[in-house]
């Protein structure tokens, strides 16, 4: 998921549905290009630690406010698939690499609440794509649709004097202290969760294929086994792949 778009409004926070027992559910979008530890152990981290029953991992199909994956949509979804196999809380959702149209958050989220109804959804972002949510399209609506889940990093506050003043708006209308209080919330909340995973990034991993040529011996603590496979035999992120 890369930017966000609506085309239904929810109740805000103050008004926010409450069941008495609804599905948590936990969306982490991004280009996954490739996908790493730090994806995969941040989703891992904020299931447990709210307790959701588990975190899909959504690809971004195409991408509106940045450059084009260097790898397809297929292969970064084949690579999100090795990345989890054999996990239950963490699920794959390839809706967004099936179309051509372009990637918006919030059309994947109504799609994910329509088909599950009752669910409460989670939509995990990092502290960078928190304070760049004014340019997204329709952003209030998307804050109104999901509870908002910022992952912080222990030593690393998420500082109000950061935020755009529209964004400080919604953040003092949403913010819950106690992210135990999200278990009773199933919209429109904000919450932080300091995460604690390693800190990577895929345009290092890229760096890394690329000046060191095995990724499955020079990339074995920043990526699952099989992706760095998968990376190798299919000549990913090498120098001159357009891919």
């Amino acid at each position: 998921m890369c930017a966000a778009e609506a085309t239904a409004v929810a109740a805000p926070l103050s008004t926010a549905s409450r069941l008495e027992s609804p599905r948590r559910i936990g969306v982490l979008g991004g280009m996954f290009d490739p996908v790493h530890l730090g994806h995969t152990g941040a989703a891992r981290f904020v299931q447990q630690a709210l307790g959701l029953e588990k975190v899909v991992l959504v690809p971004c199909g195409n991408p509106v406010h940045r450059q084009p994956p260097q790898a397809s949509a297929p292969e970064r979804c084949a690579m999100v698939a090795l990345a989890i196999a054999g996990e239950p809380s963490l699920q794959l959702d390839n809706r967004e690499c099936r179309t051509h149209a372009a990637s918006y958050t919030v059309d994947t989220i109504v799609a994910l609440r329509a088909a599950q109804p009752g669910t409460s959804w989670h939509l995990l972002v990092g502290v960078d794509a928190f304070l760049s949510l004014p340019s997204w399209k329709q952003w209030q609506t998307l804050l109104d649709l999901v509870n908002l889940v910022v992952m912080t990093r222990p030593g690393y506050p998420l500082e109000e004097s950061s935020m755009a003043p529209a964004l400080l708006v919604e953040w003092q209308r949403r913010h819950l202290a106690d992210a135990d209080d999200l278990a009773s919330v199933t919209q429109g909340a904000i919450v932080i969760v300091d995460v604690l995973t390693p800190d990577l990034s895929s345009t290092r991993v890229r760096e890394l294929v690329k000046t060191g040529g095995d990724p499955g011996s020079i990339l074995g603590p920043v990526l699952h086994p099989a992706v760095a496979a998968h990376i190798r035999s299919h000549g990913l992120y090498l120098p001159g792949d357009q891919d």
